[in-house]
C-alpha cells in the first residue's frame, strides 16, 4: 500500500503579499513541523502550488522533501476560492498508478497532525479492503492563544484508502459528504489534530473557548507562538464546544 498527504497551498496573483506571507508563517509553524514530527514517516508528501504565487520558492523551501503539483496559471480566484481550486487539481495524475491499495491523507497548509497520527492511520489502514475513509474524530479548534475541544465525525483531516483499481482521491468529493463516497471507520479517540483559526483562514469559526495549557501544547510540537497570546475571545463565526 502506498501513502500519501496531499495539501493545498496555491495562493496566486489574487492574495495580497501579505495575505500570503502570514499564511505562509502559518504553514512554517504549524504543518511542516507537525509531519516533521511523525513517527511513521513512510509516506509522500504532495503538495498543490500556484505557479504564479510571489513566494513560489519560499514556500517549497518550507515544504523540502515534498513532491509539488501545480494549478493551471490561468485558474486564479478570490482567497475563498482555494478550496474549489484544489478539488480541481491533478492529484490523480500525481499519484499515478493504482494497481495498489492507496491511502490519501488530506491536510491542510495551517492544520497539524499529532506525531502519532500516520502510525495508527498505517495500522488501520492495512486491514481495509474496500474503500474507506479513516476518520480521526478529535481535535483542537485553536485561535488567538485559545482552544475549543472538538469532535467532527467528518473533519478535513480525513484519509480515504481505496482498493487496487480505484482511482478516486480524498479532493473528489468535500470532506462533509464522504459517507455518500466510502464507508468511514474512527482511527483514534485522543486529541489528533489541531484545526488552525487566524485571520486568514479560507473558512470561519473564528472562536475558542480556553486558554491553552502547556499540557495541549505539549502534544503537538509545533510553535505555538504563530497563534499569539491568549486574549479575550472575539466571535467572527458560529461558536460551541462541539459541532458535526
Amino acid at each position: 500500500m502506498r501513502f500519501y498527504v496531499l495539501t493545498r497551498s496555491a495562493y496566486g496573483s489574487a492574495w495580497s503579499i501579505e495575505a500570503s506571507r502570514r499564511r505562509l508563517a502559518v504553514t512554517r509553524a504549524v504543518t511542516a513541523p507537525s509531519l516533521r514530527a511523525q513517527t511513521d514517516r513512510g509516506f509522500e508528501w504532495i503538495v498543490l502550488l500556484h505557479p504564479s504565487d510571489e513566494l513560489l520558492d519560499e514556500r517549497r523551501e518550507v515544504f523540502e522533501g515534498a513532491r509539488f503539483i501545480y494549478l493551471d496559471p490561468d485558474v486564479d480566484g478570490a482567497p475563498s476560492d482555494v478550496a474549489w481550486m484544489a478539488y480541481k487539481a491533478g492529484w490523480a495524475e500525481a499519484i499515478g498508478d493504482r494497481t495498489e491499495a492507496v491511502a490519501m491523507t488530506r491536510l491542510d497548509d495551517d492544520d497539524a497532525l499529532a506525531p502519532w497520527a500516520m502510525e495508527r492511520i498505517r495500522r488501520l489502514a492495512l486491514r481495509q479492503r474496500r474503500r474507506t475513509a479513516l476518520v480521526l474524530p478529535n481535535g483542537l479548534r485553536v485561535w488567538r492563544g485559545r482552544y475549543t475541544a472538538v469532535r467532527h465525525l467528518s473533519n478535513a483531516m480525513q484519509t480515504l484508502v481505496t482498493p487496487p483499481g480505484d482511482t478516486m482521491t480524498v479532493y473528489d468529493y468535500g470532506h462533509r459528504d464522504v459517507r455518500q463516497f466510502a464507508d468511514v471507520r474512527l482511527v483514534d479517540p485522543n486529541l489528533a489534530w489541531v484545526w488552525s483559526r487566524h485571520d486568514d483562514a479560507i473558512s470561519g469559526w473564528r472562536s475558542s473557548e480556553r486558554p491553552l495549557t502547556p499540557a495541549l501544547r505539549a502534544m503537538f510540537p509545533i510553535d505555538w507562538s504563530v497563534f499569539g497570546p491568549s486574549v479575550r475571545q472575539e466571535r467572527t463565526g458560529p461558536a460551541g464546544r462541539y459541532f458535526r
